[in-house]
């Protein structure tokens, strides 16, 4: 009874946190990319995965804590360009340090993202990102200055039910690697704490796979 008591205290303690989906308060991740919209200044997102900060209206830095676990190392800051009523745009920059075998390697990537809102319920979010690995080498093959995680060009829908219920999906397609990936996921947003769940489906020559998509977040 009293572990009862202790989970169930714990779950009001955990839905009582945080920042419901409102025009104060836009996603700045779809189903699997970053929308055009960025935090507000002095504002956090912290999850088993995210930590992400506003510095001010326009730009928000963070990293993928689980990555940074497992030693892949990565950072990221977005600026908000454009935020209108009709349109949003952002840029964005990443850097990824990880190891294969013996050898280490920097990713640098460039990303453009543009958010349109179709009513005031759907949103359309679209762009593209580029990443590059300089002298990147695998199993004798080298590609000096080549493309290490593709320009991959994604397009996803958000439809939001009320500012508590969430269904985002899409699709995205790989120019490097001509790859693909389609998926769905439905967000359920508290006070401040946020709960994504779904899946992605990528295929591309001859490989195809289907991986969850899980998401435990604070916005505050």
């Amino acid at each position: 009874m009293k572990k009862c008591i202790i989970l169930i205290t714990m779950l009001a303690f955990i839905v009582s946190l945080g920042a419901i989906i409102d025009e104060n308060h836009k996603l700045t991740q779809a189903h699997t990319i970053r929308t055009a919209y960025t935090l507000n200044k002095g504002e956090w997102i912290i999850g088993i995965g995210p930590l992400s900060y506003g510095i001010n209206d326009n730009f928000e830095v963070g990293t993928d804590m689980l990555a940074d676990i497992f030693m892949v190392l990565n950072a990221y800051g977005k600026y908000s360009i454009i935020d209108k009523s009709k349109i949003a745009v952002a840029a964005s920059g990443t850097f990824i340090r990880f190891s294969i075998g013996n050898d280490n390697f920097n990713s640098i990537g460039i990303g453009g993202h543009v958010t349109v809102p179709l009513d005031e319920k759907m949103k359309l979010h679209t762009g593209a990102n580029i990443s590059i690995i300089p002298d990147f080498k695998i199993d004798d093959v080298e590609y000096e200055g080549g493309v290490g995680a593709g320009t991959e060009i994604p397009l996803e829908i958000e439809y939001m039910f009320n500012e508590h219920n969430v269904l985002l999906g899409g699709v995205a397609y790989d120019l490097t690697f001509k790859s693909y990936s389609v998926g769905v996921s439905y967000l359920l947003s508290w006070t401040k704490f946020n709960l994504q769940l779904g899946g992605s489906f990528t295929g591309g020559d001859g490989w195809t796979y289907l991986a969850p998509v899980i998401g435990i977040w604070w916005r505050f």
